[in-house]
């Protein structure tokens, strides 16, 4: 998985508002930016969000976590894996992004969409995926 850099779209430019307009970007400190970036978890579900053309199951953003942390030392089932994934997405980092707009969050139909928030995250992402290949971070 990797951030195009072809890319000339936004997120607001690709999810217009209910006002027709787009969607407004809220402002974030910096310290609320490094401590969303420093889960590498958090990070790839911005990732995946910001590719995505909709919102992601849940499911999906589970399964690219757990191949992407999947290391053969584990002692531990990839099913156990992703449990354990699912777990912390949907009680931790969902929930921290949703609270700052990053993302929407519907527990209901188990799906994340971009929020009001998300664009701020693209340039911040794409420098991160520069310094260190996906598989070394996760894990």
């Amino acid at each position: 998985m990797t951030i195009h850099s072809d890319r000339t779209t936004t997120v607001s430019d690709r999810y217009p508002s209910a006002s027709g307009g787009v969607v407004g970007r809220r402002s974030l400190p910096r310290e609320t930016i490094n401590r969303v970036l420093d889960s590498d978890r958090r990070s790839e579900v911005l990732r995946c969000v910001l590719a995505a053309d909709g919102p992601v199951e849940v499911r999906t953003l589970v399964g690219r976590i757990a191949d992407a942390e999947d290391d053969a030392t584990l002692e531990t089932t990839i099913h156990q894996l992703r449990q354990r994934i699912h777990v912390s997405l949907c009680r931790t980092h969902l929930p921290l992004l949703e609270d700052h707009d990053i993302v929407t969050y519907d527990r209901i139909r188990s799906l994340v969409g971009p929020g009001p928030s998300l664009d701020a995250f693209e340039s911040e992402l794409e420098y991160q995926s520069l310094e260190r290949p996906i598989a070394g971070r996760l894990g």
